[in-house]
């Protein structure tokens, strides 16, 4: 009987023409993803998700992984996936990848709130993270606290896709009783009162799928305010115009709990400083978490930025760029070279967010005008909030234990990245 099948089989293949291998191809094309459908958007424009999307067309059905269509989907900001399906196409040969996605919340007033051990300041914005249903950003800001005031406004157009371009412009202004300190924040090595002016322009492009080219320019005008007490203040202010080529790496993968983010970024600084001597800098900074199992990652950030020596306080740069929290948010030099290795849990997840907790081991070698050559490390833990219903960063409890200069700092954010 299975001789028979087989004859069967060749004198079948023969008379129609068809060999083997073209029956193999055949099944194959019509495994093949041909195109892709999304139901669920009411305000975002459908092109917002389906270029990106795109990227599956032509693979086989089999080798389609929903947590991959999933990070797709969550990597725009402003959706949240709901389920990913293979259908058969009923006008042509091969399958559809038909995705349900949900829109987030995106119009909404954002309560900004900061407080840590150095200060607080709260305010608000009103903001609009899918402007026009094009994953546009349009928001107005206003804070206070700790002698500080700050206003600004932005309006941002990422690129679409590939070969793309994006634009974005942005102006700030504030009030500020500036304190630089030590890494304790107890000591006071400099203190005087400004108020700057901060418009800003740029434009990026969609180079690849993960690649991303921008450039900024920006004016920074600094008047200096009366000040009680200062301490080593600047004699005059300063103005500024800076241009900054930056180009940025992304690609994102998603666990069923975590969307993991794996992105580096370099950034050149040139100020021409109006009647003083130009400052250069160069950052850069990563960022690496990997799922060792779905809700349980390891996490990694790091940076560095170097700056040429500057007569003037004003371009100094902040821990934050290391991705280090041991240190005071009022410390700041010219250098810093830095890391964080971690383990972050999830924990549950809410009908509006999932919770997770977060420990890590952090170092950071810094470099100033006021402080030489300075080595801290220690220990850092915080719980964050991610907001599944809201395109809103998440809110976040921490705290962190500078070993070298026996110190703590504290901090909650809301409405900001920790």
């Amino acid at each position: 009987m299975r001789q028979i099948f087989t004859a069967v089989l060749l004198f079948a293949a023969v008379t129609t023409g068809l060999c083997p291998q073209e029956i193999s191809g055949s099944i194959q094309e019509e495994n093949k993803i041909t195109a892709v459908s999304v139901t669920g958007l009411k305000r975002t424009k459908p092109h917002i998700i389906e270029k990106p999307l795109q990227k599956f067309i032509g693979r086989n059905a089999g080798t389609i992984d929903t947590n991959e269509v999933f990070a797709v989907v969550k990597s725009t900001g402003v959706l949240e996936p709901l389920s990913a399906d293979i259908l058969d196409n009923q006008e042509k040969s091969g399958k559809t990848l038909a995705v349900t996605v949900r829109e987030k919340w995106a119009i909404f007033p954002v309560p900004l709130v900061s407080v840590n051990s150095n200060g607080w300041s709260a305010g608000g914005a009103l903001a609009d993270s899918n402007a026009f249903g094009l994953k546009d950003v349009i928001m107005a800001m206003g804070m206070f606290g700790s002698g500080d005031v700050t206003a600004g406004v932005m309006y941002a157009n990422t690129p679409d896709g590939i070969g793309e371009f994006g634009w974005n412009v942005m102006g700030f202004f504030s009030i500020k009783e500036n304190e630089n300190t030590d890494q304790t924040g107890d000591k006071t090595l400099r203190r005087y009162n400004s108020m700057s002016i901060n418009p800003a322009i740029g434009l990026s492009y969609g180079l690849s799928e993960h690649v991303t080219p921008s450039v900024n320019l920006s004016y920074r005008y600094i008047q200096l305010r009366y000040t009680e007490n200062p301490v080593n203040a600047p004699e005059n202010g300063a103005q500024g115009i800076t241009l900054s080529p930056n180009i940025g790496i992304r690609h994102n993968t998603w666990d069923g709990y975590f969307l993991n983010e794996k992105s580096a970024s370099l950034k050149y600084n040139y100020t021409l400083i109006i009647d003083g001597d130009d400052v250069h800098s160069v950052s850069l900074n990563a960022v690496f978490n990997h799922s060792i199992i779905p809700g349980f990652r390891f996490t990694a950030k790091g940076g560095m930025t170097f700056s040429t020596p500057s007569t003037l306080p004003f371009f100094v740069s902040s821990p934050a760029v290391a991705g280090v929290h041991i240190l005071s948010g009022t410390y700041s030099a010219n250098r810093f070279a830095g890391g964080s290795l971690g383990l972050e849990k999830y924990l549950f997840k809410l009908k509006f967010g999932t919770i997770s907790v977060t420990a890590a081991y952090q170092a950071v070698y810094s470099h100033g005008d006021l402080l030489k050559y300075q080595f801290d490390h220690g220990a850092a833990a915080m719980v964050q909030m991610y907001f599944s219903g809201l395109a809103l960063p998440a809110m976040g409890l921490g705290g962190a234990y500078n070993v070298d200069k026996n110190a703590w700092q504290f901090a909650f954010n809301m409405g900001m990245a920790f």
